[in-house]
């Protein structure tokens, strides 16, 4: 609360974060009028100012003769709906597609989507996250920063929360925010699948490259790990390469990078790799031709989202897709029902392998 605001509003805001943290429950009485009177020393007239302010927000319904209940439902609404959506990245890799599904249902609906980019900077989210509840937003869709560490914005959320303003989460969460839907791909699941394809078509020597900074890397990578130890294949450290954002764009330029290539350039050290995506996956493909290590078909390789550079490159990347579009399309669904104040179930999608030529039979290498 702020020094100077308002009685009414400052009543509000402490029954606003006494709802969010479940002090009173949907269907509960919320107190009487003269309860909260002498609870808070203030009139009749700040208390109903007060409830009319949750109303507004979809907090409470008030039943003449009956009294205020607890429930959450719709925002009252005035003119044009408003949603913001924030994404690691606008232009970068399948982010287009996805947020193309996401506008193609907004647009159906008549509500306007704000977009802005994080850079995958929780300092960056923080200011439009506060930028966003100034400006009234309805709901927002939010691709979560660094996602495997956690978030040092919960504050920010939980005041959304108060103000029962929906936000739903794509591609990853943060698990300390209860109550918060998701949208994600089975991210532990592709991994299993990528190294039961790798064993399946008869490497021995796997290697893998995986992002450990969002949740989306680090459950591949825990997928990958755990399936190739199940199937008794045991993979040396020197074989796997973890990295980070700040690593993202000079990779195999870095010493961490430069040892994996090493490790890739001997066939007797490795013979195939998982990796984080599409682009990784390319990456690795061009740095072993710039190193003229191996010819990029004597090294499996298979991805993950099934970007458009996963067919151009060559050979043609084998990879498991992600079904973008459908993917937005589902998240702004959602949100949208959420809105409505209809409580939506969180989501995990499945992958689907595409065959194409980087991880051929190892009888068929030539």
């Amino acid at each position: 609360m702020l020094e100077g605001q308002p009685k009414y509003l400052r009543v509000a805001d402490i029954l606003r974060r006494e709802i969010a943290e479940g002090v009173f429950q949907d269907g509960q009485v919320l107190m009487t009028e003269e309860e909260l009177r002498c609870r808070f020393g203030v009139s009749r007239q700040t208390v109903r100012q007060a409830i009319a302010q949750l109303e507004d927000d979809g907090l409470v319904d008030r039943r003449r003769g009956s009294g205020t209940y607890v429930r959450h439902g719709p925002r009252k609404r005035q003119g044009l709906l408003h949603v913001g959506v924030l994404t690691s990245y606008i232009t970068d890799y399948i982010s287009p597609n996805i947020l193309s599904g996401i506008e193609t249902v907004m647009n159906q609906h008549g509500v306007v989507m704000n977009l802005s980019a994080t850079l995958n900077d929780p300092r960056m989210e923080k200011n439009i996250l506060a930028r966003m509840t100034d400006g009234q937003v309805d709901g927002l869709i939010v691709e979560p920063c660094r996602s495997a560490e956690g978030t040092p914005n919960a504050d920010c959320y939980r005041h959304l929360a108060e103000r029962n303003v929906p936000v739903i989460f794509m591609n990853a969460y943060y698990p300390e925010l209860k109550g918060m839907p998701h949208v994600i791909m089975d991210d532990a699941g592709g991994g299993r699948a990528a190294a039961a394809e790798i064993l399946k078509r008869g490497y021995r020597k796997p290697g893998c490259v995986f992002k450990t900074d969002d949740m989306q890397g680090a459950e591949r990578g825990r997928g990958f790990l755990e399936e190739m130890k199940e199937q008794g294949m045991e993979i040396p450290e020197e074989n796997i390469l973890f990295f980070t954002t700040e690593d993202r764009m000079d990779l195999f330029d870095t010493p961490a990078g430069r040892r994996f290539l090493e490790q890739a350039e001997n066939p007797e050290t490795m013979d195939s790799v998982a990796c984080y995506n599409d682009i990784f996956a390319v990456r690795l493909m061009e740095a072993m031709r710039k190193r003229g290590i191996r010819k990029p078909r004597e090294l499996g390789i298979i991805g993950f989202d099934n970007a458009m550079v996963s067919e151009m490159t060559r050979p043609a990347l084998t990879t498991l897709g992600h079904p973008k579009e459908a993917f937005g399309s589902l998240v702004a669904e959602k949100l949208l029902r959420m809105m409505d104040g209809v409580r939506q179930e969180s989501v995990r999608m499945p992958w689907r392998l595409v065959e194409r030529d980087s991880l051929p039979l190892v009888n068929s290498i030539v």
